[in-house]
């Protein structure tokens, strides 16, 4: 049987290449590829290191939290994103840092394109894209009010669409790699946009925006951290997390500077369904045991010590949501987000140096991990985190460790 003849692609995918079809060369994910759900690779890519392959949990093989080029934190004295922490694992090769790669995304400097209209459709008839609580698309404004502030605001149209391809490489796992590569692009010009955008003052012309951006930017660095498997243990893990919490401490010091002008805005609506959470006193006794250990605690100091009975405070609060028959489904996981936001800098402290009294609240955060991991942003996380933690903290914890096991190994 004779072969259609066609005109040669030299810089078609490798797939098509491998098929002897013609590519249509287009990025991340050519034509014929998206048709047939098949993995698209150019050969010009460089490899990430741990490449998800087929039948493989996205949450097995993620990106670590950012792999994006040196971009640090919001923190609460300078609310810009400055370039002094790398938010990437170092030992990690970073595809957009490679000298020697001719990786380029020359799609970023279009002002549109195909593949930004499908992440940007994908995001508003996505259900689940914001599954952790109060979220844009949990509201009715949010389903236009995201894209509809991001016309104005370049940086927040490119995380937005970073997000989205984020999670679409979660949902197709044959064509994760394009979309992490996708996502990853998109993410650091985000971050680049929003750096020069002379964001250093909010004000009531850029409120919004630099709220939903930096809102939209945690979430998709949890994903990461909470997706991260960097061999390393507890240490590796604490490296992200601690990232993690202080851009979460940051959005709490924007929506808190800000508030009075955000209250006159079009997020009224959704600020108030978030504090109205966040703002419940505790109802269950699941903490009972962390509580004992804390105000027990030798050489914790009285800020510490504060500082982990509010972080007792809400969780318990996540754990009365997770279990409430009644409660709204925004609210049910919300404090998996929350958590990280309302952190005190005492409590993050005693975290970073792994004081065992902390890492013993985190590993109760595991827990609401683990009532969550039906969220795609969670995943197995649950688990994972528990179990680093009681492999740090040995036998002699055991004890304190209890009521995690119970409910998480046990289940």
């Amino acid at each position: 049987m004779l072969r259609r003849s066609h005109k040669k692609s030299k810089e078609g995918c490798l797939e098509c290449k491998r098929r002897h079809v013609k590519c249509d060369e287009r990025r991340p994910i050519c034509r014929l590829c998206a048709l047939s759900d098949r993995d698209c690779t150019y050969a010009f890519q460089p490899p990430l290191e741990n490449p998800p392959t087929p039948g493989t949990s996205s949450h097995e093989h993620s990106l670590s939290p950012g792999d994006i080029h040196s971009q640090d934190a919001f923190t609460p004295s300078d609310i810009t994103l400055s370039t002094t922490t790398p938010l990437s694992n170092p030992n990690s090769p970073d595809p957009l840092d490679n000298k020697d790669s001719h990786y380029q995304d020359s799609t970023l400097d279009e002002p549109i394109n195909l593949n930004h209209m499908a992440l940007l459709i994908h995001l508003i008839t996505s259900k689940d894209l914001f599954g952790l609580g109060a979220d844009i698309d949990l509201h009715p404004l949010g389903l236009s009010l995201g894209p509809k502030t991001s016309l104005s605001s370049p940086y927040l149209l490119h995380q937005v669409l970073a997000y989205s391809a984020r999670h679409l490489a979660h949902l197709h796992p044959l064509q994760s790699l394009s979309y992490y590569r996708l996502a990853i692009s998109l993410q650091t010009r985000a971050v680049s946009l929003f750096n020069s955008a002379g964001t250093h003052e909010v004000n009531k012309s850029n409120c919004v925006a630099i709220l939903l951006f930096s809102s939209i930017l945690g979430h998709h660095l949890l994903t990461d951290t909470l997706a991260n498997r960097d061999s390393g243990g507890l240490d590796a893990f604490l490296t992200h997390y601690m990232h993690c919490l202080g851009l979460h401490r940051g959005i709490y010091t924007i929506a808190r500077t800000a508030w009075p002008l955000l209250m006159e805005s079009e997020l009224e609506p959704i600020l108030s369904w978030s504090s109205g959470f966040t703002s419940r006193q505790p109802r269950g006794n699941h903490c009972q045991q962390a509580k004992e250990l804390v105000d027990g605690a030798q050489g914790l100091g009285e800020e510490g010590r504060e500082a982990c009975r509010l972080a007792i405070q809400y969780l318990q609060v996540g754990f009365d949501a997770v279990e409430a028959k009644e409660e709204e489904e925004g609210h049910r996981h919300q404090m998996i987000f929350s958590w990280m936001m309302l952190a005190e800098p005492e409590f993050t402290g005693l975290l970073k140096e792994k004081r065992p009294e902390a890492l013993v609240l985190l590993a109760y955060y595991a827990v609401l991990l683990w009532y969550g991991r039906g969220v795609w942003q969670v995943g197995d996380a649950g688990r994972y985190v528990l179990g680093i933690i009681g492999e740090y903290l040995g036998q002699e914890w055991d004890y304190w460790l209890e009521y995690p096991r119970r409910i998480v190994e046990g289940a």
